[in-house]
């Protein structure tokens, strides 16, 4: 409690000009280090570049739709913008390494901060994975969540696999086995999505661990979700050797750990009788090739049992592979020995110069944790900065600015104002479906900066 309550202490240092501080990501990690460093340096300017067309990152395009609730701090960061809107700016549709270089923010801004998440994600890689209608769950998540460009799936279909046991996969299985729920109709899913995934064919979600009971990544709320969705059947199959591993190390576990594996074993064979939908869960099974017809269309995913050694082949005409986020960097940040951001401590990049570096979220540690750890991130980060910002000064001269470096390469960007049009739009579309918003899924970027021309449906 303590890292967050220096967030809240304000400089004293006067400057001789406003210091300036870009921020690179609009998602929970960048936001929240925003609301620390304008709270405590308010002479400040900040600068908010954000690779897609609006704003909010994972809350937004990763967050799943009928968890309203998690993406509550939205209406902070909305009342943050509309508070400073004279010293806090929002660049939308700029990536750093497209439109404008990592080095040209050094030169103009007295620190930068890395906060843009981790982007890329881990593929499955064995043979025929290539086959139609086999998605990696960050595809599936930003397809159901409305990501402009993302691919539709086909779910003309009984049966769908997903590898993989994080929060990520039992939200896929969720969402597939959710037609006519009314909790996701009332959700900001658009009305195109819902009226796909309400013809779904599919019955049958099989989740396929690659380890055993004891390695799962999802908490014990999203499991209890699966467990207890009307209409719904769930079940998992657990080899004697795993019954009697938990029950051995069941007490050693920690407590949250252990709540997690015994609601697992009290529902394991939950349901004796199938429902019309149903949720299995697989253990020790290692994927080795997907398997296609004729047309190249999935329609099985063959996988190696680890305890007996069998192969089997699962049936399913969607495979979606959920195996969790890669680190992506960005030309001109340092890379350590294993790949990752070179970092001097937890918070600051180990980079020389003048302008002050640093890094936070899951581009600068593993992509892993809620949002209230990156929140706890974001506030060590803000208080490093304002702290380097007090103690070393600014730098004497900045050599340009961020809007007319893009402007000069004809860069198209998302203002502030630009974006709560389209905001404004989504929450007049939801009203006419009795919800409270609507996602737009296609979005038109203002063709000269600061004129928006709107977002279409």
């Amino acid at each position: 409690m303590k890292r967050l309550l220096t967030f809240s202490r304000r400089c004293v240092t006067t400057f001789a000009r406003a210091p300036r501080i870009a921020v690179v990501g609009s998602g929970p990690a960048g936001m929240y280090v925003c609301a620390g460093v304008l709270r405590r340096l308010p002479q400040c300017e900040v600068d908010i570049v954000e690779c897609s067309a609006v704003p909010y990152g994972l809350i937004r395009y990763g967050v799943a739709p009928d968890h309203p609730e998690v993406k509550n701090c939205i209406n902070k960061f909305d009342r943050m913008f509309t508070a400073n809107a004279d010293r806090l700016r929002l660049f939308c549709n700029v990536c750093v390494g497209r439109d404008v270089t990592f080095n040209e923010l050094c030169a103009d801004y007295d620190a930068v901060v890395l906060a843009y998440g981790a982007r890329r994600q881990r593929r499955l890689l064995v043979p025929g994975v290539t086959s139609r209608n086999v998605f990696s769950g960050g595809d599936f998540v930003s397809w159901y969540n409305a990501l402009p460009g993302a691919q539709q799936p086909s779910l003309d279909c009984e049966t769908a696999v997903v590898i993989g046991v994080g929060n990520v996969a039992l939200d896929c299985c969720r969402i597939l086995l959710s037609s006519g729920q009314k909790r996701l109709e009332q959700s900001d899913i658009p009305s195109k999505i819902l009226k796909h995934l309400a013809q779904s064919k599919i019955s049958t979600v099989t989740i396929v661990a690659r380890r055993g009971p004891l390695d799962v990544s999802f908490t014990i709320k999203e499991l209890r979700e699966q467990i207890v969705m009307p209409g719904c059947s769930f079940a998992m199959e657990l080899s004697d050797i795993d019954q009697k591993t938990i029950n051995e190390s069941l007490d050693s576990l920690p407590r949250p750990r252990k709540r997690l594996v015994e609601l697992m074993m009290k529902n394991w064979n939950r349901d004796a009788q199938r429902k019309a939908r149903h949720c299995q869960l697989l253990f020790r099974r290692m994927p080795t090739e997907v398997i296609a017809d004729d047309a190249g269309w999935v329609k099985a995913v063959r996988v190696r049992n680890s305890q007996s050694g069998a192969l089997e082949d699962l049936p399913c005409g969607l495979l979606i592979s959920s195996l969790g986020y890669e680190n992506v960097l960005l030309d001109g940040v340092p890379v350590n020995d294993d790949g990752h951001i070179k970092m001097r401590d937890s918070v600051r990049v180990h980079i020389n110069g003048e302008t002050l570096v640093y890094a936070c979220g899951w581009c600068a540690h593993a992509p892993r944790g809620t949002i209230s750890d990156t929140q706890v991130d974001s506030a060590n980060v803000a208080t490093a900065l304002c702290s380097d910002v007090q103690l070393k000064g600014l730098k004497p001269n900045l050599e340009s600015c961020l809007p007319e470096r893009l402007r000069l390469k004809d860069v198209r960007f998302t203002t502030w104002q630009e974006w709560k049009a389209i905001d404004e739009r989504e929450v007049r579309l939801g009203k006419g479906h009795g919800k409270k918003r609507e996602k737009v899924m296609d979005f038109e970027i203002p063709p000269k900066n600061g004129e928006l021309d709107g977002a279409k449906q």
